[in-house]
């Protein structure tokens, strides 16, 4: 049985009013874990950026581990976008033939795990918008549970 939900203020029509507007960042921000010594340029541009980014959203002693991922897969997107500008995307095969070149076989291969630990890392719109969708749902769930006391 649900009972009648009281304004925390008195009259719910004059409360609304004076219910202040919710934090943005309810956490603190962290503070910027060291890059690991084995990223290169891109991978370590793109650790300060994500951990800055993120605010408190990712925490160190777990989330590193895909954050380090993510940019070592950067760092390798990097690589092969480099060999490519030089060499081109086709090279010649064992026949003669026109083929791709391997670098491109890689690196379609790198940018597919790019996208999947990009939505893991809530790095797109549509992934936030999913992440979002999910939090409100068991927020939903859970009031619902207190509601029925």
């Amino acid at each position: 049985m649900s009972r009648p939900k009281a304004s925390p203020v008195g009259n719910a029509k004059k409360s609304l009013a004076a219910v202040p507007a919710p934090a943005e960042n309810i956490l603190p921000a962290v503070p910027i874990p060291p890059p690991p010594d084995r990223l290169r340029s891109r991978g370590r541009e793109i650790w300060g950026a994500l951990w800055e980014a993120g605010g408190s959203a990712y925490w160190p002693a777990t989330d590193r581990f895909i954050v380090e991922r993510y940019c070592l897969l950067q760092d390798r997107h990097a690589d092969l976008w480099e060999i490519l500008d030089g060499v081109g995307f086709v090279s010649v095969g064992s026949q003669g033939q026109e083929v791709a070149h391997p670098a491109a076989r890689l690196l379609d291969t790198v940018e597919k795990e790019l996208r999947a630990t990009e939505d893991r890392l809530g790095l797109n719109p549509d992934a936030r918008a999913r992440l979002g969708i999910s939090a409100a749902e068991a927020k939903s769930k859970l009031d619902a549970f207190l509601e029925d006391d």
